[in-house]
């Protein structure tokens, strides 16, 4: 009976087994199909999931709910406000026009009209103030954020601000974060409708911060900041 096979010797032996020699010499420059490669060597994208965006900073404290909410930062907000703008600012502000301050305070209680003692009223010296105490804020908040990751009011509220890799925020960052007090501190200024519109800003940040799904303000979107409990 003639061997129709297809084995090189016509019978099926042991010497027509290939070892294991045969497949790693032959398969050096080919992939083998039934090999899978150790954990983690693959492709993570092989069943055409996407990457998540900015995965590097991809860690329990940036993504997901742990994020304080518009009331918590506005709580670190008043506690800030109560040691740079109340503290620091009364200090500054009696420096600056505390005698006129008392001046116009004795014409007042003893005038026929507030308008007779508005006359005394120190509007320009207050204005600079103003301006004086809105780069003063701004220089803390740039130089705590950027060196410490947190200002004290949001470290009291156990909360930092950091960048899209997880790390504090540069100067620059920080400065396009907190640059919007500036603005509100100019619309304050303006006569009669000044203190609305600052109002309006700050309401447009909290607003922002609660339609959020990361909690970013509009200005933290500029900034690419996010502002995570510790």
């Amino acid at each position: 009976m003639s061997n129709n096979n297809n084995y090189p010797n016509g019978d099926f032996g042991s010497n027509d087994l290939p070892d294991y020699n045969s497949y790693t010499a032959g398969n050096s420059g080919n992939s083998n199909p039934y090999e899978q490669g150790g954990y983690g060597a693959g492709d993570p994208n092989a069943y055409g999931a996407p990457a998540f965006p900015n995965a590097a900073a991809n860690n329990g404290a940036m993504f997901g709910n742990d994020r304080p909410g518009a009331w918590k930062r506005l709580l670190a907000l008043i506690i800030d406000s109560l040691l740079i703008q109340v503290i620091l600012g009364g200090i500054l502000l009696f420096a600056i026009c505390g005698q006129d301050l008392v001046d116009w305070y004795d014409a007042l209680k003893i005038a026929n009209s507030p308008e007779e003692a508005n006359e005394l009223f120190p509007s320009g010296k207050l204005a600079i103030w103003g301006l004086i105490m809105a780069v003063v804020w701004l220089i803390y908040r740039v130089l705590m954020e950027s060196k410490k990751g947190a200002s004290l009011g949001k470290m009291a509220i156990g909360a930092r601000v950091i960048s899209v890799d997880g790390q504090n925020l540069t100067p620059l960052e920080s400065l396009k974060r907190n640059g919007w007090y500036i603005i509100g501190t100019v619309l304050g200024l303006i006569p009669l409708v000044g203190s609305y519109l600052a109002l309006a800003l700050y309401i447009v940040v909290g607003v922002t911060i609660g339609q959020s799904p990361e909690k970013q303000s509009f200005t933290d979107k500029v900034a690419k900041a996010y502002v995570v409990n510790k």
